[in-house]
């Protein structure tokens, strides 16, 4: 009835606002660990109280509405945060290894993360990570299309429809892993290219306009020189580089459109043409030069067409190819710091300080590099998967073994399992590209290594020999005799 109604919103309400402030204040606790090291901390009542909650929430969400909607207020209000790696620190040390946050189950040793990542997943376009989407911001959606966002459509061992991996092979037989990326990487105008960001770093030096700057610098040569290697587009065609670095680069990040709430807001707050820009570089991609031989309506790509391509590949440039390298790249190159842990100075360790002692010449040694900087900031910290039908899902919490239902999120904590004690030793905060087995266990390409469940970054390969051509130029530069790291440009 209306009244029953009216009293269950009340009562909604009320324990929902109390919940928020319940989460705002366990959120903030953070701010008394600055100081402390970790064997200082002990949860608080608030912390305990919030994950019970949540707790209780994802077991009961189906059939309770407030359950449900306690659920989905708390899981918004705490996404964010579980992005920072210094706050999940302090959870994970208060809480245990096995938590509830940001409304999803997490599992935070290496070998739990390890078993996630080699295994077949369930995934849902509702979230990315522990950020919640916008299903009508998903690609093509909004044109009356198919739904195409890769990295939430579940496996077919784990009941996908065969979309995924449909799409994934779309992926590395026409962008990432065929025949002409490869020539392409080796060719004149890859080498161009990374000549160009190497005198561009020699003029305008170790500043934020060269890593900051749109149309020139770090982020001008990685629109120009992925666009190139996985698309066959010219470089130097501004006609169809404009429109590009206009969606991927201009304004706050392109990736914001697809979240919920957020897509909206950013729109309102400063216009930036959302969807038509994703429209626009859509366009441009049917009409490369590999998209273009697709071969469109086949079984083994799952039907797609052209458009279905096009629109994938924005989605997946927006969220990976192009965030994902240069989140890797400033770490590498000192321009952004290691994260802060808790108990550790890792924070205060300049990576440049190894850096301009590599040998240049050895390209292992700049790869191992690199992977260490990934290990202690990870481009991507954590992903999720969805628990199945067919699944016993049954966790240890704080002592007590609690079972959830199908359909929970449980998060894949990558950048927890690049911390482990257990696993990578004491010196797990230090940085040490020889340490052993960096190469085995490394998860900064949604794998564990080369081990996956099949949903290891397509891109790898190329990032690796992007970055550490990069690198070595870089390098080069930077050990040249005169290399003023405040650039030569004269004001």
């Amino acid at each position: 009835t209306a009244l029953s109604q009216k009293v269950l919103a009340d009562v909604a309400h009320n324990h929902v606002f109390k919940v928020v402030i319940l989460v705002q204040s366990s959120a903030s606790s953070d701010q008394v660990y600055s100081t402390m090291s970790r064997d200082d901390i002990n949860p608080s009542f608030l912390e305990l109280l919030v994950n019970d909650i949540q707790i209780w929430c994802l077991k009961h969400r189906r059939c309770n509405p407030l359950a449900s909607l306690i659920h989905h207020v708390v899981a918004v209000g705490e996404g964010v945060r579980a992005t920072e790696s210094r706050y999940m620190q302090q959870k994970k040390i208060s809480l245990g290894s096995n938590f509830v946050l940001a409304g999803a189950v997490w599992l935070t040793d290496f070998r739990s993360i390890e078993r996630a990542l080699t295994q077949p997943q369930a995934r849902s376009t509702s979230r990315l990570g522990s950020m919640f989407l916008d299903p009508g911001h998903l690609p093509n959606v909004p044109n009356g299309g198919r739904n195409v966002f890769l990295i939430g459509l579940s496996q077919e061992e784990a009941g996908g429809d065969g979309s995924w991996e449909g799409g994934r092979k779309v992926i590395e037989d026409f962008i990432t892993n065929n025949k002409q990326s490869y020539v392409r990487q080796e060719d004149a105008t890859a080498r161009k290219l990374v000549e160009e960001l190497a005198n561009s770093y020699r003029t305008l030096g170790h500043t934020d306009a060269f890593f900051t700057g749109n149309d020139h610098g770090l982020n001008d040569f990685l629109v120009r020189y992925l666009h190139y290697v996985l698309f066959g587009i010219d470089p130097f065609d501004e006609g169809k580089m404009g429109p590009i670095r206009k969606l991927y680069l201009h304004g706050s990040s392109a990736s914001t459109y697809h979240l919920a709430a957020s897509g909206d807001l950013f729109g309102c707050c400063k216009p930036r043409g959302w969807p038509k820009h994703f429209q626009d570089v859509a366009e441009i991609y049917m009409e490369s030069p590999d998209i273009s031989q697709f071969p469109e309506n086949d079984e083994q790509y799952a039907y797609m067409t052209k458009e279905d391509v096009a629109y994938l590949m924005t989605a997946f440039v927006t969220i990976s190819a192009i965030p994902g390298p240069r989140h890797l790249a400033y770490t590498c190159l000192g321009h952004w710091p290691l994260p802060e842990y808790i108990g550790h100075k890792t924070h205060e360790f300049d990576v440049k300080t190894v850096y301009d002692k590599i040998n240049l010449n050895n390209r292992m040694e700049v790869i191992k590099y690199m992977m260490e900087c990934g290990r202690l900031h990870m481009p991507v910290a954590h992903s999720h998967r969805i628990v199945t039908e067919s699944e016993e899902f049954k966790v240890n919490i704080r002592g007590t073994d609690h079972t959830f239902p199908a359909g929970t999120e449980v998060m894949i904590p990558m950048f927890f399992g690049s911390i482990d004690e257990k696993v990578w030793g004491q010196s797990a905060f230090d940085f040490n590209h020889n340490r052993q087995n960096l190469l085995r266990n490394i998860m900064v390409f949604h794998a564990v290594g080369n081990r996956s469940c099949g949903r290891i970054c397509p891109g790898k390969e190329i990032t690796v020999k992007m970055l550490s051509d990069v690198l070595v130029a870089l390098g080069k530069v930077r050990r040249t005799p005169g290399f003023k790291p405040q650039g030569t440009l004269v004001a």
